[in-house]
């Protein structure tokens, strides 16, 4: 009995001291909720003239100019992110940059009224939206690790394109090298995009680019998005009910089955 108390007492605590942290997250989804909701989605073409510092924009992927294909793996894309690194066992670095081509390159967002241009870095990789789940449609399709460059077919046709070398994987013996990673991100053409960012303006045509962490581009639509937020918001109010009667109570139990095994 004693070690029944001492596990509900453990539990009770637990589920207690979680409260705020629940409660914070629920408050985080309706914030967030209300935020977006209170957003006016404008048409591509009213963009350049609608004064709004953060413009909210929805359609389909396109290319900002002409057809893109991604260099490693042949796919046709609006935008794309390739690399090549080396990894290495050092106490300074696990990874070492050999080769990177796109990632910052515009695309374009179309609806029946015309187009307007989103900033390439807002879906790259390596700049996540605040909100995992609310990521970008972009797609890895090339994704290795090999020892070799042999075992790549990739890095075989960079070295016979003169892109890399045969010297740039080359390895001497103190080099700690563990091999090579590749990767390649594209964005496909036709994909359904809702773009929350700032406008800016490139060679004369605006620009929705970055608007200090408020930004986000993803595969949803803003009654989708308002959607998964209620369902944070009902599962977190959930929570916080079942733990404000829950933890006490738990906490409760255990204390008097410690008491009266002590007694």
């Amino acid at each position: 009995m004693t070690a029944l108390g001492v596990v509900l007492l453990v539990l009770g605590a637990a589920v207690t001291a979680l409260m705020p942290l629940w409660a914070l997250l629920t408050w985080s989804d309706r914030r967030e909720r209300r935020r977006i909701a209170r957003l006016s989605i404008s048409r591509c073409a009213d963009v350049a003239r609608s004064g709004q510092r953060l413009c909210v924009v929805e359609g389909r992927s396109r290319p900002a100019a002409g057809p893109l294909t991604a260099p490693l793996s042949g796919e046709p894309c609006v935008w794309y992110f390739s690399k090549v690194t080396e990894d290495v066992d050092d106490d300074l670095e696990s990874s070492r940059l050999v080769w990177e081509t796109g990632g910052a390159m515009a695309f374009a967002v179309q609806d029946e009224t015309g187009s307007v241009l989103v900033d390439g870095s807002l879906v790259h990789p390596g700049h996540p939206s605040r909100r995992l789940e609310h990521r970008p449609p972009v797609r890895r399709v090339v994704d290795e690790e090999v020892r070799s460059p042999r075992q790549s077919t990739h890095l075989q046709d960079l070295i016979a394109r003169g892109v890399l070398s045969e010297k740039s994987f080359e390895r001497g013996w103190l080099s700690g090298s563990r091999g090579w990673t590749v990767r390649e991100y594209v964005l496909p053409a036709g994909e359904p995009l809702h773009v929350q960012a700032r406008l800016g303006f490139r060679d004369g045509r605006p620009v929705l680019g970055d608007a200090r962490r408020k930004h986000l581009v993803t595969g949803h639509t803003q009654a989708q998005l308002i959607d998964h937020l209620d369902q944070g918001v009902r599962t977190g109010a959930g929570c916080l009910l079942l733990g404000l009667a829950g933890g006490p109570l738990l906490f409760a139990a255990g204390y008097l089955l410690v008491m009266a095994s002590g007694g």
